[in-house]
């Protein structure tokens, strides 16, 4: 099975659990990467944003990816996120490569000043760092066309595919009638955008619901792959509620919420760092109105 067909599936981002002293909880974080394992999930992004990607150090980055690495099963697709500055990221790619993952995933550059054709620049860059494995561009920019998207597939023919996370299915579909065939497009807004990105050409969607009930993002997968629409529609009602807390307020709350359900089921610890911060009562009792419709699916 070639990386493509692999990565046709939900990729989940696992969470970073945390000790009492803030350090991260390596233990714990290699025990939820084999319960994903064991209950189906094939593909793991360590490093992505769940992961809380931007608070981790250097050193804690790598010890991240080789922790989950070290919980993969044989079947398992580690695709690793990369970025901050050029030298960074293919540091990071290339110890990604050598501790064994399949791909790496770069992430939306932060610079606030982006250029369509620097965005190329970028992706470019690092892909040609590591040649021997796959590369997926995270595009939240929908300034980047589709245009732009091919030039940098012509340019890096180890660019296998996009999470895309620009959230407008209209965009989404013009994006990729202009980039051409053979790039397998990834629903980067998880779950939500899941099922009107698949009809639209996306075949695999990111997940950090996956950490709490891995079975109800798999429901999606197959009604999705079976083109079953009412099936799809039925689970994503059932995590409508718990989805759309983690997108409130600009996503502020995106990892905070999936922690807090996960703390509340006996997972891990809810602490997160900063810019993230841990949720309130209010928001934390809503957390448990929101689980309840799959909560007895959590393994």
């Amino acid at each position: 099975m070639n990386l493509v067909e692999r990565l046709s599936t939900v990729i989940g981002i696992p969470v970073v659990p945390y000790r009492e002293d803030g350090e991260v909880d390596h233990d714990r974080a290699a025990a939820l990467a084999g319960r994903l394992v064991d209950n189906g999930i094939t593909a793991l992004t360590p490093n992505g944003n769940t992961g809380e990607f931007y608070a981790l150090t250097a050193d804690e980055r790598r010890a991240v990816l080789t922790t989950v690495v070290s919980a993969r099963g044989a079947e398992t697709t580690i695709v690793a996120g990369v970025g901050f500055d050029i030298p960074t990221a293919v540091a990071d790619a290339r110890f990604a490569r050598d501790a064994g993952a399949d791909a790496v995933m770069i992430h939306q550059p932060v610079l606030p000043y982006v250029a369509p054709d620097g965005w190329v620049e970028y992706n470019a860059a690092i892909a040609a760092a590591v040649p021997d494995i796959g590369v997926l561009p995270y595009l939240s920019n929908p300034a980047v066309s589709g245009t732009h998207i091919a030039r940098l597939v012509e340019r890096a023919p180890n660019v296998v595919g996009l999470k895309y996370s620009v959230p407008d299915p209209v965009v989404f579909a013009t994006t990729q009638a202009h980039a051409g065939d053979g790039l397998l497009w990834i629903a980067g807004l998880a779950e939500s955008y899941a099922p009107a990105y698949w009809q639209a050409g996306a075949r695999a969607f990111t997940s950090g619901l996956v950490n709490l009930a891995p079975s109800v993002s798999l429901r999606l997968l197959t009604a999705l792959r079976a083109g079953d629409y009412e099936e799809a529609a039925v689970v994503w009602r059932q995590i409508r509620h718990f989805e759309e807390l983690r997108a409130r307020d600009r996503a502020a709350n995106n990892v905070s919420a999936v922690k807090e359900a996960m703390h509340q089921l006996g997972l891990c610890r809810r602490d997160v760092r900063p810019p993230s911060h841990v949720l309130p009562k209010d928001l934390a009792d809503e957390v448990t109105e929101a689980i309840k419709p799959w909560r007895e699916l959590v393994p």
